[in-house]
């Protein structure tokens, strides 16, 4: 991939992360999930901390391989959006 990319990934019924290869960064932009019964949070590798809120379109949250996106839960789909910043 490379910068302005498009990120779409879907995460699915495990728990599971989004963690971009060293160096690259990218940013979501819209965070769907199907039922609203999963957790999403940030994750170092150690820590989680929960993204708030009801609707997470329209957002920019900055994930790399040092902070990156963990859903939390095993029973929904999280539909992942958004470009690579940086690589």
């Amino acid at each position: 991939m490379a910068i302005g990319d498009a990120v779409a990934a879907f995460l699915g019924t495990a728990e599971s992360n989004r963690q971009p290869s060293s160096g690259v960064e990218e940013q979501l932009s819209s965070i769907i999930e199907n039922s609203g019964s999963t957790s999403p949070h940030m994750y170092d590798g150690s820590n989680t901390i929960l993204i708030t809120g009801d609707d997470f379109m329209n957002s920019a949250i900055m994930i790399t391989n040092t902070i990156y996106f963990r859903k939390v839960g095993a029973s929904d789909y999280i539909y992942l959006g958004g470009v690579q910043t940086n690589a």
